[in-house]
């Protein structure tokens, strides 16, 4: 039997079409259910399980003396900190270019001690600026109409401020140092005298702070003068300070790391030797943090405890230009060559 090739290979064409049609057709059909879809954990999308821990807003800050007015001379160095000149900023190692990580805000120099010196003022005593050597009175001079003194800058005092400012603590001048990270070395040629030294570094904690490891939470050792009323204050920029004998006032928690160590440890942040306190920190100054926890109990005890002191009995006499006396230098020892004696009765011109 004969078969004919064209009409094979043409029934077989239609065959393979009409298939590939109902498959498709059956695609189509299938594919107009919704498809099954693993669902989808959203956890991260509760914001009350992600957002940090944060302390409580504090009250105004406070004095609680009455003392009469009282003149408080405030140094603040050279302003070139930070943006604007008044912020905080955080060096990550000491030496002498750290990187820097800017904590603070923007701000002028003197908006950086504002809820302090407001205190102060408020309370009817008064505030006078100190800016280096481009300030028209020397230092030495305007601490000796002074009750007490204020840095936020140590390091940028002259060797003879320095000298000044020693003087004026050892006769009794209240006087507050707040030194950040970085500034170890200079706090300790500073406060060698008074046993106060600085440590290298700074301190953070991962797991008691103010929404920030930086933003470290400290505590009081103990009642005392700078401490009454303070339950836990932020430091946004600690470093450790230390002095001799047992005079540490504020601590950090156990949880807390020195950053050239990474040794967890409780570290002193703060300590008062006689009429020199020290605090490892400026930020807490600031007007932005000053409300935060018990900051603004922690600054008003600072203002009482400026303003309470002794009157300091210390005389620098007349200086010139840069602390000088005029005519030059004082002879060595300090005293001036006693005049010659009168000449004798017996003695022949």
């Amino acid at each position: 039997m004969s078969v004919d090739l064209r009409t094979t290979v043409g029934a077989f064409a239609l065959v393979f079409l009409a298939v590939v049609g109902v498959a498709a057709v059956g695609g189509v059909v299938l594919d107009d259910a919704p498809p099954e879809t693993a669902s989808v954990a959203d956890d991260h999308w509760q914001l009350d399980a992600v957002e940090p821990e944060t302390v409580s807003e504090g009250g105004e800050v406070e004095m609680e003396s009455t003392e009469p007015s009282n003149t408080v001379v405030v140094h603040l160095g050279s302003g070139g900190a930070g943006l604007g000149g008044g912020t905080s900023i955080l060096p990550i190692e000491d030496g002498d270019a750290p990187a820097e990580a800017d904590i603070g805000s923007l701000g002028g120099v003197r908006r950086g001690v504002a809820p302090l010196t407001a205190a102060l003022v408020e309370n009817g005593h008064e505030v006078r600026f100190y800016g280096g050597l481009t300030s028209a009175e020397p230092l030495p001079s305007m601490l000796s109409d002074a009750d007490a003194f204020v840095t936020t800058s140590p390091g940028a005092l002259s060797a003879t401020d320095a000298d000044a400012v020693e003087s004026f603590v050892d006769a009794g001048g209240r006087t507050l140092v707040t030194s950040d990270p970085g500034g170890a070395g200079a706090l300790t040629d500073f406060g060698s005298p008074f046993g106060v030294y600085g440590e290298a570094g700074y301190v953070y904690d991962m797991e008691n702070n103010d929404a920030n490891y930086l933003s470290v939470l400290v505590e009081p050792t103990g009642p005392g003068a700078l401490t009454e009323g303070v339950e836990q204050v932020v430091l946004r920029g600690a470093a450790p300070v230390g002095a001799a004998g047992d005079s540490t006032t504020l601590t950090t928690a156990e949880t807390s790391r020195l950053s050239t160590t990474r040794e967890a440890g409780a570290y002193g942040v703060a300590v008062r030797s006689d009429s020199l306190a020290v605090v490892g920190d400026s930020s807490f100054l600031e007007p932005e943090n000053a409300g935060r926890a018990d900051n603004g109990v922690l600054i008003g005890n600072v203002a009482d405890f400026l303003v309470t002191g002794e009157e300091p009995d210390v005389s620098f006499g007349p200086t010139g230009p840069g602390g000088v006396p005029p005519g030059g230098a004082v002879p060595p020892g300090g005293a001036t060559p006693p005049e010659p004696p009168e000449p004798s009765g017996n003695a022949t011109a």
